[in-house]
């Protein structure tokens, strides 16, 4: 579960398996991004493997 954390900086390349979302996107915690527009945030970060769950 990562509801409400912040990615900004992360590195997904490779990652597998589902999350719970929103989380925030960006250096200053004000994009929050949930469902399908964070599946295909963290699919543009290399992280294709991720379904978003919610």
């Amino acid at each position: 579960m990562l509801s409400g954390a912040r990615m900004f900086g992360c590195q997904f390349e490779g990652a597998k398996g589902a999350v719970v979302g929103p989380v925030f996107v960006d250096e200053e915690a004000t994009r929050s991004l949930g469902g399908g527009e964070l599946e295909a945030w963290l699919s543009a970060q290399g992280a294709a493997s991720v379904q978003v769950l919610g």
